[in-house]
């Protein structure tokens, strides 16, 4: 599994798995990268910590250091549109660095890896990133993305865009895992819509003739994202009674799951509505 922009460790989906995962962290930012590969392991299968930025091609490439490290991009931060919220000077730049890149394809040939599932988070560099990914694309079954709405960086691709290349290689925008939105008084979760953690995952159906590694790693990131309705159609197509079986029982699990955190939210949904009518579910998601 592939961690591009892996300034955080690795997603706490990910880690409850750990012991089955081969982990690639990605992170260029040589003030977060220290501090990433002097971590612990989490417990994964194996570790491994790239500090070459990624693109769509290799070579040279300057990184913008912002003043908050998370916010460092290949693009330069769109100040006009950063300056009508609150704390925009996480967005200032306060250095540069030339940085080598590498493709996706490039680092899957060096590790000898083919990466089941991605997560990127590259502050408007995703499209370009998975543009080095032709090759590794072909055996990768989820992708977790950051996407803008917004132009938050300067001439960065937009969520359109990232979900049009990502369609072309047979991935669908399953859903939103988190929506961040912006409100020029306070960040609450309301306001603009800016960005967005995106999961485009492959249709179930296609892998009715993989085989059943493929239809097993699916599954295990199916449950590993809560995703019962994808185990439930995976269900449908796979052919051996005992693998099968496996799954049917998985989604079993992950819809129970999935139906207490609805019950919960539709509970917090209706008591909104009893103070404004107007009042939308999808804020508590």
């Amino acid at each position: 599994m592939l961690d591009v922009g892996a300034a955080e460790g690795a997603p706490s989906r990910w880690r409850s798995y750990s012991r089955v995962i081969d982990y690639v962290a990605v992170e260029p930012d040589p003030r977060s990268a220290s501090a990433l590969k002097s971590a612990e392991s989490e417990g994964f299968r194996s570790r491994r910590v790239v500090t070459q930025g990624l693109w769509s091609h290799s070579g040279h490439i300057d990184l913008q250091l912002c003043r908050k490290p998370l916010a460092s991009s290949v693009y330069t931060p769109n100040h006009e549109f950063a300056s009508r919220f609150p704390d925009a000077e996480r967005f200032e730049v306060v250095g540069r660095e030339s940085m080598q890149t590498t493709t996706i394809d490039d680092l899957a040939a060096s590790t000898g890896l083919r990466f089941d599932a991605m997560k990127l988070d590259v502050q408007g560099a995703e499209f370009e990133v998975l543009r080095g990914a032709v090759a590794s694309l072909t055996s990768v079954l989820t992708i977790e993305c950051e996407i803008e709405f917004a132009e938050l960086y300067l001439g960065q691709p937009l969520a359109d865009q990232v979900t049009g290349l990502l369609s072309a290689y047979g991935f669908n925008l399953l859903d939103y895992l988190n929506l961040y939105r912006w409100h020029p008084e306070q960040f609450d979760g309301t306001g603009q819509l800016v960005f967005a953690d995106a999961l485009y995952i492959r249709a179930p159906e296609s892998l009715a003739e993989s085989g059943e590694v493929v239809q097993r790693r699916f599954a295990a990131l199916a449950l590993m994202y809560g995703r019962g309705d994808m185990l439930v159609r995976l269900a449908r197509v796979v052919r051996d009674p005992e693998i099968r079986r496996l799954i049917a029982e998985a989604a079993e699990l992950a819809n129970a799951s999935v139906r207490k955190s609805s019950t919960l939210l539709q509970r917090a949904a209706r008591l909104a509505r009893l103070r404004d009518d107007s009042a939308r579910a999808h804020l508590f998601h």
